[in-house]
């Protein structure tokens, strides 16, 4: 099986966590406060988590996007004073440019499809070193290793339905300014009924980032897909325009310090098949076209908004 090159443009939640909330307060035994400018970039690191929902809504999508696996290259740079010296640790340079999935190795080739609905029976990618081991010019590298399977619930009988999941996904990296890790594992799955579709997903999380205590996160969700009107859902082809409309939890934890945050669909993402098909080729940064979804934590929110297959504007709710 051919991989997409285009690997999923997403910072990990606890990545972006350990930046975010540890780098402004690095006392162990201090509340786990979060302020509105971490929020505001939780909330974007959210967004990231909400677009690979959407593109996980097929098999296809769930390869050309590693299954939501954790990247660097949507760490803001510049953009949120908290971060402060600790984004120098984390070589972005190198995953932006190098880190390839095509490294992966496919337990099948072409995988088997009992029902030709382009949902393989039970596939797998392990990602494995030396292949996924990449460094550049200024000494840093990364290590990619873990197990992307994917695998249809109903191998005799054409439909959407999939389940798929990670195995110890693990980005390690090291260079002349620190070094760490961030591992993912969970599952997610998708059933199908007539002109719609409904996802579950359950992701657990961990870092480990030079300077920082360890991290871990857990992402619990659901959400549904229901077709426009005049169009439908055919097995085995791209998903047509819809409304995407996620809510669930993500649940920080800092040693025995926690913070918890809420997401709720306010208006319901619209799902764009051109714009999808544009993240797919560089050409757009998002699949959605309009729609919000707001994030809560300590009584406070922020509203994650889409336009135009631009990436989302997170802006403190009213």
């Amino acid at each position: 099986m051919i991989i997409s090159r285009r690997f999923v443009s997403r910072a990990g939640i606890a990545a972006l966590g350990v930046l975010a909330l540890a780098a402004c307060n690095n006392d162990a035994t201090s509340p786990l406060n979060v302020t509105p400018d971490q929020l505001q970039s939780m909330g974007e690191t959210i967004a990231t988590e909400v677009e690979s929902g959407a593109l996980g809504l097929t098999a296809q999508g769930v390869t050309s996007t590693t299954g939501g696996a954790p990247s660097f290259s949507r760490i803001p740079t510049g953009t949120a004073p908290m971060f402060g010296l600790a984004m120098n640790r984390v070589p972005v340079s190198i995953a932006r440019s190098t880190t390839d999935a095509t490294c992966g190795v496919a337990s099948q080739d072409p995988p088997v499809d009992t029902d030709g609905d382009q949902v393989p029976d039970n596939f797998s990618i392990s990602f494995v070193l030396p292949a996924c081991h990449f460094t550049d010019a200024s000494s840093n590298s990364i290590d990619m290793t873990g197990v992307l399977h994917i695998s249809d619930p109903q191998p005799a009988t054409p439909s959407m339905a999939l389940t798929f999941g990670l195995d110890n996904f693990k980005l390690a990296f090291s260079g002349p300014t620190g070094s760490g890790s961030i591992t993912r594992d969970g599952s997610s799955s998708v059933s199908a009924s007539d002109g719609a579709l409904s996802q579950s997903s359950n992701w657990t999380e961990s870092a480990q980032i030079t300077g920082y205590p360890s991290i871990s996160a857990k992402l619990n969700w659901v959400a549904s897909f229901v077709v426009a009107q005049g169009q439908s859902i055919v097995a085995g082809q791209a998903l047509p325009d819809g409304a995407f409309s996620p809510s669930g939890s993500v649940d920080y934890r800092e040693g025995n310090r926690t913070a918890s945050f809420s997401i709720a669909t306010i208006t319901p993402l619209q799902y764009s098949a051109s714009c999808a098909a544009g993240v797919e080729n560089g050409t757009s940064l998002a699949p959605f076209t309009a729609g919000t979804i707001r994030v809560t934590a300590n009584g406070q929110s922020v509203d994650v908004a889409y336009t135009n297959c631009d990436a989302a504007t997170v802006t403190l709710a009213q």
